[in-house]
């Protein structure tokens, strides 16, 4: 049953009692009204036939006391009658009690009230109501010869409703005001709350969109029609936020989760470093000393040199392909304290010539202020040169100069140094590679792929992170962490 259905219950249920009771109140209310007004019109009626039968005359004649008492009509039109003569003081009357006292209360009986009603009537021409009865003086021309004190008969029925025709009007009365009633209340009240439920469900279901429109009828609906839209815009701001963080927390577990497996690689890749140092470095040295030996001999000639020579570079491009894999393979950094001014410093003069060629601008800003990093500084120093290279070879492609800015933060017990390009950028679809061995994307036959590999591992051995981010035409970025030295 519906709060609207129940409420027009109760209220028609209390509708019903309240006119019910005030029928019932008015109609004995009505009634007695009746009566007396009955009685009142049948006392004045009776009043001369008393005065004619107790005349002033024959009160004031005492011989006529057992004619008055006995006088034949008092018992058919009176419930009791008390008559008495004028002489003062009446309280030492006679009276004449023509229907006799036996059927009268003598303990309840208003004595005292009837005098005084009788002493009244002196001086009132009609009657006085008094004691349940009416007080009337016989009178002649010159005196107050007695008094009258009657109860009439009242044997006329009143008019009565019967009790069916009452209850009958008590329930059209409450059903004509609950259909007067029932619209009201849904209108005002059932679909407002409906409406209000069925926002509540869209909620819980994820529409976290939903607005109530502003109720303009009872205050207190408007009230929670106005609280309800703030909780739903407040749901709603929440439930971005959370979903952003998760986002956000996805994505570092992704990030996380390439790094651990990058790390897992990039040590089983050092651990085979080793073996293919052995495995390689050695036959190729023999090969090497035999291709010198042979081009020392004076009788070759040019085709048997030009071919010597070939197979001379090619066993030098293997030796140098061998010792980028050695170079990554874990081993003791000799750490000790360092500024980063210097590795970058350095690795800008190694690379300043073809800077100036190219037309490319570097501009460094917050490393003069950082504080000593912990490792060695050749090898840091290496990193940087990979990278500031990386980004000479992005611009040369390209075929137009740009711009490299070096920033340096610290954050915690880290110092951050950010390398950023302005260059052409990397397709996203290769960024998660770019730390890979041997991946590269230059066309050039000398581009091993180890460069951005081996800056991985030197800054993963000395305890640091490497991030990367780039896409097409945004220039390519490089984030590094590495561990701050501890002061003395």
């Amino acid at each position: 049953m519906s709060l609207a259905v129940r409420l027009l219950a109760v209220v028609l249920l209390l509708n019903l009692l309240v006119v019910g009771g005030v029928q019932t109140a008015l109609f004995a209310l009505q009634q007695e009204w009746i009566r007396r007004q009955q009685g009142e019109n049948l006392a004045a009626a009776l009043v001369p036939y008393l005065l004619d039968v107790y005349s002033a005359e024959r009160l004031g004649d005492d011989t006529q006391a057992r004619a008055l008492v006995q006088s034949p009509l008092i018992r058919e039109y009176f419930e009791d009658v008390v008559v008495t003569s004028g002489r003062p003081p009446l309280s030492g009357l006679v009276y004449l009690n023509p229907r006799g006292a036996v059927h009268r209360d003598p303990d309840r009986f208003a004595l005292a009230d009837v005098l005084d009603g009788m002493q009244r009537a002196r001086a009132h021409y009609g009657l006085v109501q008094v004691a349940g009865g009416y007080c009337a003086a016989v009178r002649t021309e010159e005196r107050v010869a007695g008094y009258l004190w009657f109860v009439p008969r009242l044997d006329i029925e009143s008019p009565s409703v019967p009790w069916w025709f009452l209850l009958a009007t008590a329930l059209g009365s409450s059903l004509l005001f609950g259909l007067v009633l029932y619209p009201i209340v849904v209108r005002t009240i059932g679909r407002p709350l409906q409406r209000i439920g069925v926002a509540a469900e869209r909620v819980g279901a994820g529409s976290y969109e939903v607005r109530l429109p502003t109720f303009v009828g009872a205050p207190e609906l408007a009230a929670l029609v106005q609280s309800f839209n703030a909780m739903a815009a407040k749901v709603q701001d929440n439930t971005a936020h959370l979903e952003a963080a998760v986002r956000s927390a996805v994505e570092e577990a992704k990030r996380t989760e390439r790094a651990l497996v990058q790390s897992s690689r990039l040590a089983t890749v050092g651990t085979l470093a080793a073996g293919i140092a052995h495995e390689i470095n050695n036959p190729i040295g023999g090969m090497q000393n035999a291709v010198v030996r042979l081009l020392a001999d004076q009788k070759l000639t040019d085709k048997q040199v030009q071919y010597l020579q070939l197979l001379q570079d090619g066993l030098q491009r293997v030796a140098r392909t061998a010792r980028k894999v050695l170079d990554f393979s874990p081993k003791q950094v000799a750490a000790r304290p360092f500024f980063l001014r210097g590795c970058i410093e350095g690795a800008r003069s190694l690379c300043d010539h073809r800077m100036q060629r190219l037309g490319v601008v570097m501009r460094v800003d917050g490393v003069l202020e950082l504080p000593e990093a912990i490792g060695d500084p050749h090898e840091i120093q290496q990193v940087v040169l990979n990278l500031f290279l990386n980004s000479l070879d992005a611009f040369e492609e390209r075929g137009r100069a740009g711009t490299i800015a070096v920033r340096g933060a610290v954050e915690g017990e880290m110092v951050r140094l950010d390398i950023v390009d302005d260059g052409p950028g990397m397709d996203p679809a290769d960024l998660g590679r770019v730390m890979d061995p041997f991946f590269t994307r230059k066309e050039r036959p000398d581009a091993s792929g180890l460069g951005m590999f081996i800056s991985y591992s030197i800054v993963r051995n000395h305890g640091g992170t490497m991030v990367v981010d780039s896409s097409l035409g945004r220039g390519f970025t490089v984030v590094m962490h590495l561990p701050r030295a501890q002061k003395p």
